[in-house]
């Protein structure tokens, strides 16, 4: 078969109803193309990538690859935004010149002929579709006003050398995406205006070329919630590109590394949570025979599908199950995952490709909040997800930017095996907080790294916020308070003492009403928690608009929880697990 020589990448959400016939209209531009843009267009591919739509989306395009070879379907699980749709529709890939365009067609494919002659003209890397380069803008005044407005702040910080970043068609040669894709971290609106700024900051030429938009009708994304995190986003793009220089500092990954895998799922019993983890552990985008899972229940568990096998373990406590596990593995690469958690399809994939760097020990990734979560686990999320609650520790619940960790949860951890056993594998037996002493030992002891890679993603199930959220949190700020004393050197920080700080606060402010003497401390008391409340509403309301305000409640209470229990283990000798496992370890060594 002939390898592709321009690919059209199309991601899709929602779009059922005209996807295919937009699909034909897209091939037959492309066969058009063939007989008069050069002699040497040996053929194309249209990769299409069904962003987790919730109608017939997916059905329609399979029926359009069905009928056409040139056409590829790929599907994610969930919404994941457009960006990460594009990169995946990239990966799927292979033309050596590479189209995005929406699969709306708002911007008519006959403009793909342009965009290319320029491109093949001129000798750039890139060519931007323009509306406000010469071309006739078919869509309201309000849009276009604000297309200007938006264009001049971006470019106020961000010179480019285009004046339109967002216009849903453009043409790269593939070597820029290769560049530039991986350390991108947008993934909705304004990440046209992070790959711009990427790619003009590597030292590729972009330019434009006028097109036209046929637009539908309405605002479309332009609601003031859009805009206010679009300003947002290229705020954080200017901080991470001129102030943080962390594009500078990225290392591309060779995704091509397929080293083999074991997924250990370590759980009490067989459960609704834990079926959906391993169904997509085993729909991973990786060779089916360089990876396999195991799960470690208490008693046996069936599973009919080829590539899980089952270790019941008894009822031992995770840690155990985990060392179990390892124990049992094939794999040089140990993927540790919650039966409440379950992995991204390119999951594998993403995290196989940060071993080439032979002192990276381990790779973890956010545990982000599954769509499909009910309201109030919903909320239970947006509460660790705040910066408020979590400080500096949020990427771990969201998609940030990638960084060296030393503590790291096992709910999405892998680990080189032969580092694991190194280290000695799980010791405390904590529960929970057993991870804290292995990537101790692992980062400080043996001077390995551990990376947080933002595409190592996985969706874990929150607790309720008033049934569970509060069960686990008390327990995470008790191990802690305890770790203050057993390992300082990850859990003596300012940040877990915080929520202390706050409850103590909280708690004596009130007295400073007794006293005229002590007025000017109730009036900071009174500006501090007002601050402290508006500050929690902005972060809220950043992420999850319509539940800013039971986020702030759940923030509010949480603090307060967290900072009781912390100094609940703080002051502890020793925390009721612990005391079962070695009073289990006496009992075992008298049989």
């Amino acid at each position: 078969m002939t390898k592709p020589f321009v690919s059209v990448l199309m991601p899709a959400y929602n779009e059922g109803a005209h996807i295919r016939a937009n699909l034909e209209k897209v091939r037959a531009t492309l066969e058009d193309m063939q007989s008069t843009c050069c002699k040497d267009f040996p053929g194309f591919e249209i990769v299409v990538v069904n962003d987790g739509s919730t109608d017939n989306t997916q059905k329609e395009i399979e029926t359009a690859a069905a009928r056409c070879g040139t056409i590829k379907c790929v599907n994610h699980s969930g919404n994941r935004g457009k960006c990460v749709a594009l990169r995946t529709a990239f990966q799927h890939s292979e033309g050596k010149f590479v189209f995005f365009l929406d699969s709306d067609l708002e911007i008519d494919p006959a403009f793909l002929e342009p965009l290319f002659q320029k491109l093949q003209r001129d000798g750039c890397d890139a060519v931007w579709g323009s509306k406000q380069k010469g071309s006739k803008e078919h869509y309201p005044f309000f849009r276009r006003i604000a297309s200007k407005v938006f264009s001049a702040f971006v470019h106020l910080l961000l010179p480019l050398p285009i004046k339109d970043t967002q216009t849903g068609l453009k043409l790269f040669r593939r070597e820029l995406l290769e560049r530039v894709f991986d350390c991108m971290l947008v993934r909705r609106y304004a990440f046209d205006v992070e790959l711009a700024a990427l790619a003009y900051h590597n030292g590729f030429s972009l330019e434009e070329e006028p097109v036209t938009v046929n637009f539908r009708g309405g605002r479309g994304s332009l609601s003031m919630y859009n805009v206010f995190n679009m300003t947002l986003d290229i705020l954080a793009i200017f901080y991470r590109l001129k102030i943080l220089a962390y594009y500078d500092s990225w290392v591309p990954k060779r995704n091509k590394e397929t080293p083999f895998i074991s997924i250990v799922i370590a759980v009490k019993a067989d459960n609704p949570y834990l079926r959906q983890s391993v169904k997509h552990a085993l729909a991973q985008d990786y060779p089916k025979d360089r990876y396999e899972v195991i799960v470690l229940p208490d008693e046996p568990v069936e599973f009919s599908e080829p590539g899980v096998r089952v270790v019941p373990s008894g009822p031992e406590l995770p840690a155990i199950k985990r060392n179990m596990g390892v124990e049992a593995a094939r794999g040089e690469i140990i993927a540790f995952l919650d039966d409440d958690a379950y992995p991204r399809e390119n999951w594998l994939s993403e995290l196989a490709g940060n071993f080439t760097d032979e002192r990276l020990a381990g790779v973890g990734g956010p545990g982000t909040t599954p769509q499909e979560d009910s309201f109030w686990q919903k909320v239970g999320g947006a509460v660790y997800e705040s910066k408020l609650m979590s400080g500096g520790y949020s990427y771990r619940y969201l998609v940030d930017r990638r960084r060296m960790v030393d503590d790291y949860p096992t709910c999405n951890l892998a680990l080189r095996k032969d580092v694991f056993q190194e280290a000695g594998g799980f010791q405390t037996n904590f529960w929970p907080g057993e991870d804290t002493e292995l990537c101790l030992t692992v980062t400080k002891k043996l001077n390995y790294s551990i990376v947080y890679d933002p595409l190592v993603e996985v969706c874990h199930h929150r607790r309720h916020l008033f049934k569970g959220h509060f069960r686990q949190l008390t327990q995470y700020a008790l191990h802690r308070g305890y770790f203050v004393k057993k390992f300082p050197e990850t859990s003596r920080k300012l940040a877990y003492f915080m929520p202390s700080l706050f409850l103590l606060g909280v708690l004596l402010g009130p007295l400073t009403f007794l006293s005229p003497a002590l007025r000017p401390l109730s009036i900071t008391y009174i500006v501090v928690l007002a601050l402290y409340f508006l500050l929690s509403f902005f972060f809220a309301f950043i992420l999850h608009p319509k539940l800013s305000l039971f986020t702030v409640l759940g923030v509010f209470l949480s603090h307060l929880a967290y900072g009781w229990y912390f100094l609940v283990g703080l002051f502890s000798r020793r925390l009721r697990k612990e005391e079962e496992y070695h009073a289990k370890l006496r009992k075992d060594h008298e049989k």
